[in-house]
């Protein structure tokens, strides 16, 4: 049992070594994208939601 536990530590770090690791420039350019294109994607979704909640509002609001 322990040879098997032994075998597939290997294996686990020969798997890791063949592994293509980003640099951290890569990592950093593609945090930063992820950042703003989630900025965008909760304004753009802020203001629909503002837009029809107001929208709604008036419209109920006005024909009591």
């Amino acid at each position: 049992m322990i040879g098997a536990i032994k075998q597939q530590a290997k294996d686990l770090f020969a798997e890791l070594d063949r592994v293509d690791w980003p640099t951290k420039e890569k990592v950093m350019t593609s945090a930063w994208t992820v950042v703003i294109v989630s900025v965008f994607v909760g304004a753009y979704l802020w203001s629909v939601d503002w837009v029809l909640s107001k929208g709604f509002a008036y419209f109920f609001l006005k024909t009591r």
